[in-house]
């Protein structure tokens, strides 16, 4: 029986991506870069602010290249919900699952003081043990030391525990971590990358989640 599970944000939780994707435009109207399209840009997401900058801004100079990120950090923090919202049915997904008596916590590869800003915005921040970002772990996913930050805060071991994700790096951080792991198809992350990962089970609603415990 799951006992507690750890969630990605980004595309599984909420649906971010306008905001990202406008404070990456924002930042590369700064610092006089091509402007790239919503889906470019997109695909990007997931792996870190750092990789996000790199590749949305390839041509930018190596010495600007720190000041840009910094930029873009400052950007997002000050507009992260403009039009972020929860994706449909996780309300009711976060409120049933207390009701269960299951733990969770969030692991993120984007700023966590971003993310627990975002997730006070949204409040949801009552259905959450631990908000971990790359600041709080030397190795990000799909590295599992922040999954296993958020068990250790939690109680829980890892094969009463799910990881659940949009990204195939989630879905391997799960799998080191000896969690069980769930697919998020409705996210940003690479659908083919992530349906080799061969995760417990996958959905294509937040709702869903719940129903899978079942098999596990």
């Amino acid at each position: 029986m799951i006992k507690a599970i750890v969630f990605d944000f980004d595309g599984v939780i909420a649906d971010t991506g306008r905001d990202i994707v406008a404070s990456v435009q924002a930042a590369q109207k700064e610092y006089r870069m091509p402007v790239m399209d919503y889906d470019t840009i997109l695909s990007y997401v997931g792996h870190g602010a750092k990789y996000l900058l790199d590749c949305s801004m390839p041509e930018l100079p190596e010495p600007l290249r720190a000041g840009a990120l910094d930029w873009y950090k400052q950007y997002y923090e000050a507009h992260p919900c403009e039009e972020t919202r929860l994706y449909p049915g996780f309300s009711e997904l976060a409120e049933a699952l207390s009701q269960k008596g299951v733990s969770m916590s969030i692991v993120s590869n984007k700023p966590e003081a971003i993310t627990k800003r975002i997730v006070n915005r949204l409040g949801i921040s009552r259905y959450f043990t631990k908000v971990i970002g790359p600041e709080s772990v030397l190795r990000m996913k799909p590295d599992p030391e922040g999954l296993l930050l958020c068990l250790s805060a939690m109680g829980a071991e890892p094969e009463a525990s799910l990881m659940v994700g949009d990204s195939y790096t989630d879905i391997q951080a799960g799998k080191a971590a000896g969690m069980h792991t769930c697919a998020v198809l409705y996210g940003y992350g690479d659908k083919a990358k992530l349906k080799a990962e061969n995760a417990d089970y996958s959905v294509s609603a937040s709702i869903e989640i719940l129903k899978g415990l079942e098999s596990l």
